[in-house]
């Protein structure tokens, strides 16, 4: 165990509270441009306002790929920079910052295509802790609950809001396996990782089968973690389904998410602290290979 490890072991953590309220107001994404730059100019539309939601809002129009060059919280001035309405393209740098938004609220596919990060941690800057839709793409919405970012599919969670109740945090974990439960339930990936080595954590274990194994099955049970607290790794069988946590030989990270993961590392490690077995990370050129033949 390395001494990074250690010293995170002795750091403060507490879970998020089990209770959430809206604290800002709420940004309908409508395909209707007239009606979002009203929004983004103070008026507030009624949760009934009969407008037809943008569905299949895509990561690239939340933060497209030149707004990624941004890694820190600048990315925070962007959001939905990319996003169209009616062939408008309504929202323009810090418009969502300042317009005081703590909710987004979308229709079908939400968060669909590159499985950048960049886009929920700009809405996240800008101020939106609350996210919406009528169902939400998976890569996405896990790295809304990794970043902190509380995401629901049932918008009558968001008509009690509006009317003022504080909710449970449960309406937020419903249908939610018990890793990505605790994720939530501690405010993020980060903080969630500092109670598992901490032992603070109800990590399942690993369900096992009598059955045959594939290759890639023994694989997998070869490199659970049973004990995050003492990192004991090894189980006897693989399910399909199956949450945990692996350990790995290999971790690799391209030029295009590599800043970002800096960023996060200085803002929740600590800057100048080194990294934990640096042998086995890898890092090359991945989205930008071309870039000077493109340019």
């Amino acid at each position: 165990m390395s001494d990074l490890i250690d010293r995170l072991k002795q750091r403060k953590v507490t879970k998020r509270s089990a209770k959430v309220s809206l604290e800002g107001r709420v940004l309908y994404l409508v395909d209707d441009a007239d009606a979002i730059q009203r929004q983004l100019q103070g008026e507030d539309l009624s949760p009934q306002h009969g407008l037809d939601y943008r569905d299949n809002i895509s990561t690239d129009e939340m933060t497209p790929a030149y707004v990624c060059y941004y890694h820190d919280e600048t990315l925070g001035e962007f959001p939905y920079v990319g996003y169209s309405a009616g062939g408008e393209f309504p929202f323009t740098r810090n418009s969502v910052k300042e317009g005081g938004f703590a909710a987004s609220v979308s229709g079908k596919r939400r968060g669909k295509g590159s499985s950048r990060e960049a886009s929920p941690y700009a809405e996240l800057c800008a101020g939106i802790h609350l996210v919406f839709a009528e169902n939400i793409e998976r890569i996405y919405q896990q790295n809304c609950h990794n970043l902190g970012l509380l995401t629901c599919t049932d918008l009558s969670v968001l008509d009690r809001l509006l009317e003022g109740e504080v909710v449970s945090l449960d309406d937020f974990t419903i249908g939610k396996d018990p890793v990505t439960t605790q994720i939530i339930e501690w405010g993020g990936l980060f903080e969630f990782n500092l109670a598992r080595v901490q032992g603070q954590v109800d990590l399942p274990g690993p369900k096992l089968s009598d059955g045959p194994q594939t290759i890639t099955q023994k694989i997998f049970a070869s490199h659970r973690v049973i004990d995050s607290s003492t990192y004991e790794v090894g189980a006897k069988s693989a399910v399909v389904g199956d949450a945990g946590f692996f350990a790995t030989d290999l971790r690799f990270s391209h030029e295009y998410v590599t800043p970002m993961a800096a960023t996060f590392f200085e803002e929740k490690v600590g800057k100048g602290e080194p990294l934990n077995d640096p042998e086995s990370i890898i890092l090359f050129r991945d989205h930008l290979t071309f870039l000077e033949q493109a340019m």
